[in-house]
């Protein structure tokens, strides 16, 4: 194997390191779990731990829950598992952080249906200020046995340098153009 040939391969490996598995490991690896539920009914009135009523004018949603979160726990990540083989209701949802009276965050989730996996991660999440958090998922597509759910809240969060990822990407696909440039002479 000749000199160049080493460089590209030790090039490909480091750029793998410092781009895809790196990312990874930020995001599915890092943090701690703080609380973690079981959501299985969905409906538009719920009555909350404290004997409050909770009404949602405009549609379902799956029973909302409180979590005390503060700024040391940033950055926040929420995993949702649906705990059946596909979960309809999710594609489009909508999960939201908020006090009540402020949201603090909200993302629609979009299932991709070519991944294998049956966990979606949103986030990282900086919380503000201490506080009780309600957080609540609200499902578009409404089904008559809705899908059971677990949803965990993972705090400290690496969140992944973007100029490390770009370098790394970039020293994957540097190294395979060599390849293909040094493949195509040969033909």
């Amino acid at each position: 194997m000749s000199q160049a040939r080493i460089k590209i391969i030790t090039l490909f490996v480091v750029g793998l390191l410092l781009g895809p598995a790196y990312h990874l490991y930020c995001s599915s690896f890092t943090g701690e779990n703080t609380h973690t539920s079981s959501l299985d009914n969905i409906g538009n009135r719920w009555i909350l731990d404290d004997k409050s009523i909770f009404r949602i004018s405009e549609g379902l949603s799956y029973k909302p829950f409180e979590v005390p979160l503060s700024p040391m726990d940033n950055n926040v990540r929420l995993d949702i598992s649906c705990l059946q083989s596909n979960c309809p209701q999710l594609d489009g949802a909508s999960i939201s952080i908020s006090n009540g009276a402020q949201l603090i965050f909200q993302e629609t989730i979009n299932i991709n249906t070519i991944a294998l996996s049956k966990k979606i991660s949103v986030g990282p999440i900086s919380i503000p200020y201490p506080e009780k958090f309600m957080v609540l998922i609200e499902p578009i597509i409404k089904v008559e046995n809705p899908s059971q759910l677990k949803l965990s809240i993972i705090k400290n969060v690496t969140s992944p340098s973007l100029l490390l990822i770009w370098i790394g990407y970039g020293l994957t696909f540097l190294p395979l153009l060599f390849l293909a440039k040094t493949f195509l002479k040969k033909i």
